[in-house]
């Protein structure tokens, strides 16, 4: 069993250097093709499981650079080209693997090709294709062991600058997905007068604030009639007192007489009897009403005096 996992592992290594043999072969036809004259630089090392060439050559009577990236695990790996303080990437096959036959950049500009892990992200150490600078054509014409080519040409490789997502980009994305749909939820609801947006739905087993204020706070008419009464006649005796106030008083003549009537029934302990608060200070509007009702029965049963009447309704009153 052990030999034939050995087999196994040794076979795969194999087919993934004859890919990789197969896709450097396949770019050296199309730098033949393109180039008139070039030269090429290759790193691969058996410590990594990737391998890159470098190709330098006449295009058209420019000097190009352009380069070819092989990973044995596809898409364990992938190239950048760092140029300007940017990362920008190429077109790439399914497996991640680049033939970039030449790069679009000016003569004397520096660029760099970096390699990183696809899990990580980090950097590989690739030293040898860091910080190139793009040869003059007279620099080109010193190079020794340059190939000829075919000089037919080839299109162009542009950079494309590299995007990458934020890691929270997807939660947010997901978020605004669920108060899109919920919006489009509330609005189709709203055009269709579902749900909520149903006056006989609304109204069903809903707690009428305005109804429980006026049934709690809504005098019968008669105690309402009554109490109107009460305070009409309150402010004509009180405009009676003070137009006495401005008259002379009793006490002022010698033959003036005062005589103040007194029923001597207790008010105080009839209102408590029935069970209200004596300490006005404390009482509502509404239980000084109540109290008032009841000073008016006891006056017009002739229970206590007017005077009487008038002193108890000023204590009830006082601020």
């Amino acid at each position: 069993m052990t030999m034939k996992y050995i087999l196994a592992f040794l076979s795969l290594a194999m087919l993934a250097s004859s890919r990789g043999e197969e896709v450097f072969q396949e770019f050296d036809e199309k730098i033949k093709e393109a180039y008139s004259e070039y030269v090429l630089e290759e790193h691969y090392d058996e410590n990594y499981p990737y391998g890159i060439k470098l190709v330098i050559g006449n295009l058209g009577g420019k000097i190009r650079y352009g380069f070819c990236f092989y990973s044995d695990d596809p898409g364990a790996y992938y190239v950048r080209v760092y140029y300007k303080d940017k990362l920008y990437a190429v077109e790439s096959n399914s497996r991640g693997d680049v033939q970039a036959v030449a790069l679009d950049l000016p003569e004397g500009s520096t660029f760099s090709l970096l390699i990183f892990d696809s899990v990580h992200d980090e950097e590989m150490p690739l030293p040898k294709f860091k910080n190139l600078k793009i040869m003059s054509k007279t620099e080109f014409e010193q190079l020794e062991n340059k190939f000829q080519g075919m000089s037919k040409g080839a299109a162009l490789t542009r950079l494309k600058p590299e995007f990458k997502l934020a890691p929270d980009f997807w939660f947010y994305m997901f978020a605004v997905s669920i108060i899109l749909v919920c919006g489009l939820v509330i609005f189709i609801f709203y055009k269709r007068r579902q749900g909520l947006f149903n006056k006989e739905i609304r109204s069903q087993n809903v707690f009428n604030f305005r109804e429980f204020l006026s049934s709690s706070f809504e005098f019968p008419q008669e105690a309402t009639d009554e109490y109107e009464e009460a305070e009409y006649e309150v402010m004509e005796e009180y405009e009676e007192e003070e137009q006495a106030e401005q008259e002379p008083r009793f006490g002022a003549y010698p033959w003036a007489r005062y005589e103040e009537e007194k029923s001597g029934f207790n008010i105080g302990e009839y209102l408590r009897d029935k069970g209200y608060v004596t300490d006005y200070n404390f009482l509502s509007e509404s239980e000084k009403n109540q109290i008032m009702l009841e000073l008016m029965r006891l006056k017009d049963e002739k229970t206590i005096t007017h005077d009487e009447y008038l002193e108890e309704i000023m204590k009830l009153w006082k601020k």
